[in-house]
């Protein structure tokens, strides 16, 4: 690989993080004004996504890592390991982005579960509106 390929990469990588990162931050600006929570700035909302994004990722992973370690070692299998850490690190996803949300925003914590709650449904509409407008291509499309 040459540094023009390098280059390339890399910028590919930044697009697509920054593209993330923007479509996080509009919905969670939006989830702040449906919640009637004091706007913030760009900069601190950016700022608050990001540690939001960053913080709960470290720690599901060491959840999942510890769970995965200990049903290896009791030989359970390990598809139940998901499950479990899915269901048991969302109250948890939840209380560290709540309260991360209302300490450098200075908001109350229920306000703070309050966007997160209504961030996690507009997440969730936009992902059924997009599988059913794909169902609707697959069901259009040509026959066998």
């Amino acid at each position: 690989m040459n540094g023009a390929q390098v280059f390339f990469a890399l910028l590919c990588v930044g697009v697509v993080l920054s593209a993330v990162l923007a479509f996080e931050v509009a919905v969670f600006r939006f989830a702040c004004r449906l919640c009637r929570v004091p706007p913030t700035g760009w900069l601190r909302c950016t700022s608050v996504v990001v540690v939001m994004l960053v913080v709960p990722a470290i720690v599901d992973g060491v959840f999942s890592g510890l769970l995965i370690e200990a049903y290896t070692a009791t030989n359970y299998p390990l598809w139940e390991a998901g499950v479990v850490q899915f269901f048991l690190a969302l109250p948890a996803h939840m209380a560290i982005c709540s309260a991360i949300h209302a300490r450098m925003v200075r908001i109350r914590l229920g306000q703070g579960v309050a966007v997160w709650l209504v961030e996690k449904l507009l997440k969730l509409a936009l992902l059924a509106a997009v599988a059913g407008v794909i169902a609707l291509f697959v069901l259009a499309g040509p026959g066998p």
